[in-house]
């Protein structure tokens, strides 16, 4: 193979503007100025730069195959959101039990690492906040899978149902607020945070529709 033809076979690994090519380009001027280099030398030196060329190689395909299973996991996500969130019962006296089914809707598995749950009586006007884990999992260690749905009462013992709660009013609001943190697959933590407020005449609750405390990231 003459001379052009291993600058050719030397671009075609990739390491076109590549500072290792521009130094075998020299060299190989400095041979065409002096034939008499030694054959040995020159077999040495092609020896090191297609090592060279080997390891640049590898590391671009593992930045690859990095970069395309960061995707996989990305586009095959797990996802958690809450449904059929609703009272076990509302019989005035009896402590408040509310009932409310998990559904992982994503592509692959969720770990939920910790987890936090409230219900709790406020008025309609007053901000509302979405408590933080800090540590608890309420929910306890549960592994979903992709399209799994798993149903859970939470007692709140402390408050118990009267009139107020039972009928619909425009002053107090019965909330059920919580937060999900959940890990898939490639270790990414991700959250899901829900607000639902009691309505009195379908004993159910539903989204408070504020962006900020109901999402699924």
């Amino acid at each position: 193979m003459n001379i052009d033809g291993i600058l050719q076979s030397i671009a075609w690994l990739g390491l076109v503007d590549n500072p290792v090519l521009a130094w075998i380009d020299r060299m190989l001027a400095g041979w065409r100025a002096h034939p008499d280099v030694a054959v040995s030398s020159s077999i040495a030196a092609l020896a090191v730069v297609l090592a060279l060329a080997s390891i640049s190689q590898t590391r671009t395909v593992r930045r690859r195959l990095e970069t395309v299973k960061n995707e996989f996991f990305t586009a095959l996500r797990p996802r958690l959101m809450l449904r059929d969130v609703h009272a076990q019962s509302c019989r005035l006296g009896e402590p408040i039990e509310v009932t409310y089914t998990i559904c992982n809707i994503g592509s692959s598995a969720a770990e939920i690492v910790e987890s936090v749950l409230s219900v709790d009586v406020q008025q309609w006007t007053s901000p509302r906040r979405v408590p933080l884990p800090a540590g608890r999992n309420a929910i306890g260690n549960l592994t979903l899978s992709a399209g799994e749905a798993k149903t859970f009462t939470y007692p709140a013992p402390e408050r118990t149902w009267n009139k107020n709660l039972v009928k619909e009013s425009e002053v107090i609001a019965l909330i059920f607020c919580g937060r999900i943190e959940y890990r898939d697959a490639s270790g990414v933590v991700r959250e899901t945070s829900f607000c639902r407020a009691f309505d009195g005449t379908r004993e159910r609750f539903f989204p408070m529709r504020d962006p900020e405390l109901e999402y699924a990231d």
